[in-house]
């Protein structure tokens, strides 16, 4: 049989005209059987013609395997992340902005969208071609997955030639995902076979892309909604919905949800409506993404931080689910406090398994008053931290209530219950004449006033917490002290895990801090632990020796100080410079750091006037070589005395290098944006915090500015 190309091209069209049908369409237009005769026959034309095969030719989905990893590439136009709106205020915050940094316009018409919740991705056409499919990554460079992408059948190889030409270039960016349905018969089968149970769609879909092998890519659900564009040569748009027709006639899957508005309103009625239809739409989505229509007025509103002016994410309240209170027990924690915890029968909440949940303090035990044998509400905060957030009582006979602990579940000494407090002085007549929020100033403050009748009377301004008495003798404080000392951000010793470390405590070749840069001392004991081998010894006592020189800001995080974080250690190396001199702070000169107030101040003092603490310190301090900071010289710098908030994901520089630099320039960093706040570095997937910059009209460096800004300080 005389098989000309001009039948195979046919075919080729034939075939990709069905997918579309089936896949994009959810219309088939033939037959199964039909369609298999088709695609046999185009495989049986190239097993004759090998010659004739093109990368975009049906058959060719499922690609060649990478050899290694994925190699990257940048986005011709950036993939921007999306500023996150929570309630209607925010919204109608948004649309004002819109107007002010648009002097002409009156009115706005929005486009609409569900907000997937999937993998994002950008496809690159040549000329009608797909030639590459590329990942979000951080949003200038992904990985490139165009092998994978190729395995997908919603998306289509060559573009459908419609009214509107191909462009010489384009980036459609879109989101991969699988539906519901499909997710629960992928897990039905994983079940099955006795392999891994995906927790979610979203994990489930950006999993698969990311398999080396594109042949299981292939076998996985996945579906494709084109939502936007980024480079594109030759061809123009005017408005969002012309975009999306002109997708729909090229070929490319879009959500039949999305919709053009004519005002703010109308998209929070959008809003509400696909709210009430959330569990009836076949796929997870996580809100709904309001964008200025006009692609003209979106280029005049530009962009900030990675985030466009000219759209929103409007994001759905947490998920919430019903389970059952198990147990209700207090943990200790590595400062003492004691956290009421709910163990619960495990449940999924927002694609997560969650089986316990804290309840934070004494307070809201009693408010919530959960029992065992009750049903809890529970959401996650934030979409991320589980909490109860109601409490449904058990029907006839409840549990017993729950109460505070009268001795520490962990060593038996007795428990205290305190209070954050703040100190009022009064006068003779129990009026108020000023408040601190420590005991220091406060007595401070009467020692500069003798010759005044004062006194001082003790607020409690928050809830209660429960605090285990024994110290160093419990060995859940003991645990958490000796986790947080040697972990990465602190003293970052490898081969102290969880259990190895629990196994040096128990067997107490571990007290004290001092006890870790001694255990060298006991090398054939260790070797004959479980777990270990002289390999293993001789890696450790290697990792603590590398550790004993260390910055001194870590050291002092390592401490486990109470109110002492990161940020807060930082500051107070740089400023003070030496240990010495900073165990030896008075109060007030700890007020005089940046981000150290009253409260904090007081925690530090306690900590360094503790003599169990002072012996401990005198004990560890010969073993380690300290890194001291360079002195800061503000001179003439640029950043000197600035408020500045990091917020988001840094790529090109870690955070700590970031904090380091700025302090070292003068800068005070802080942990919150306020009105105080000169500038806000803003990372990737920055959230409320560049919400608020852009409310007080903070300055806004984005990751790709942060050279420039620290070269011209």
């Amino acid at each position: 049989m005389n098989i000309t190309r001009e039948r195979y091209q046919e075919l080729q069209h034939q075939i990709r005209d069905h997918d579309h049908a089936y896949y994009t369409l959810d219309n088939p237009t033939i037959s199964d059987h039909e369609y298999d005769s088709l695609f046999q026959e185009l495989l049986s034309i190239e097993t004759d013609n090998p010659l004739w095969i093109s990368p975009e030719s049906p058959s060719q989905r499922v690609g060649v395997k990478p050899e290694s990893d994925f190699s990257t590439f940048k986005h011709y136009k950036s993939m921007l992340s999306l500023a996150n709106a929570f309630n209607d205020k925010d919204i109608f915050d948004f649309h004002e902005r819109t107007l002010k940094n648009l002097t002409d316009a009156k009115k706005l018409q929005y486009f609409c969208e569900p907000k997937m919740d999937g993998a994002a991705v950008s496809l690159i056409y040549e000329d009608g071609i797909l030639v590459r499919g590329v990942t979000r990554g951080d949003g200038s460079v992904g990985e490139d997955i165009t092998s994978n992408i190729r395995t997908i059948k919603s998306i289509p190889l060559i573009l459908k030639e419609s009214r509107k030409p191909f462009p010489r270039l384009i980036e459609i960016r879109g989101e991969i995902f699988i539906r519901k349905a499909a997710f629960k018969r992928l897990n039905q089968l994983a079940e099955q076979e006795g392999q891994k149970i995906f927790a979610n769609p979203r994990n489930a879909a950006a999993g698969s892309l990311r398999q080396l092998d594109p042949m299981i890519t292939n076998v996985r659900p996945l579906d494709f909604f084109a939502h936007g564009v980024g480079a594109c040569e030759g061809v123009s748009f005017l408005v969002l919905d012309e975009v999306f027709d002109t997708f729909a006639g090229w070929g490319l899957p879009i959500n039949k949800l999305n919709a053009m508005v004519d005002s703010i309103d109308d998209c929070l009625q959008y809003f509400k409506d696909i709210e009430a239809t959330r569990d009836q739409i076949p796929f997870d989505i996580d809100g709904v993404v309001f964008k200025v229509a006009s692609l003209e007025l979106q280029a005049d509103l530009g962009e900030i931080a990675r985030s466009p002016r000219w759209a929103i994410a409007h994001k759905f309240a947490a998920e919430e689910a019903v389970t059952t209170i198990e147990n209700i027990e207090f943990q200790v924690g590595r400062t003492g406090i004691l956290t009421p915890v709910a163990k619960l029968t495990s449940v999924n909440v927002g694609g997560v398994n969650v089986s316990k949940c804290t309840l934070h303090n004494m307070d809201e035990l009693k408010r919530l008053d959960p029992r065992v044998g009750d049903e809890a509400v529970i959401k996650r905060a934030g979409d991320v931290i589980p909490k109860m957030i109601r409490v449904i009582p058990a029907a006839g006979v409840r549990g017993s209530v729950v109460l505070a602990p009268k001795f520490c579940p962990s060593c038996n000494s007795k428990v205290f219950i305190n209070f954050q407090t703040d100190w009022l002085i009064v006068n003779s007549a129990n009026e108020p004449i000023k408040k601190f929020s420590s005991l220091y100033e406060a007595n401070l403050y009467l020692s500069d006033h003798p010759h005044r009748e004062l006194q001082i009377k003790e607020i409690k301004i928050s809830s209660p917490f429960i605090k285990c008495s024994g110290r160093n003798l419990c060995p859940e404080i003991i645990q958490g002290k000796f986790t947080h000392f040697v972990s990465r951000k602190a003293m970052d010793i490898d081969g102290l895990g969880q259990e190895i470390l629990d196994s040096l405590i128990s067997k107490k070749f571990i007290q004290e801090y001092a006890d870790i840069y001694s255990l060298n001392k006991h090398r054939l004991e260790l070797e004959g632990l479980e777990r270990f081998g002289k390999k293993s010894v001789d890696n450790l006592i290697e990792s603590i020796k590398k550790s004993a020189q260390v910055d001194l800001f870590r050291f002092l995080f390592a401490l486990g100080i109470e109110e002492v974080g990161e940020t807060t250690a930082r500051n107070l190396a740089s400023h003070l410079h030496d240990f010495k001199t900073i165990s030896q702070a008075s109060f007030d000169e700890l007020l005089a750091i940046p981000d150290i107030g009253p409260r904090v101040a007081s925690k530090i003092k306690d900590y360094f006037d503790d003599e169990e603490n002072q012996r401990q310190l005198t004990n560890i301090l010969p073993h380690l070589d300290l890194i001291l900071p360079s002195a800061i010289s503000t001179q003439g710098s640029r950043l000197s005395g600035l408020h500045i908030a990091i917020t988001g994901k840094l790529i090109l520089m870690p955070r700590d290098e970031l904090k380091e630099l700025l302090i070292q320039k003068g800068a005070k960093i802080t942990s919150t944006v306020s009105k105080k706040t000169n500038v806000l570095i803003a990372g990737e997937n920055a959230g409320s915090k560049l919400i608020k910059a852009n409310e007080l009209d903070v300055k806004i460096i984005t990751e790709d500015q942060i050279g420039n800004f620290l070269n011209d300080a």
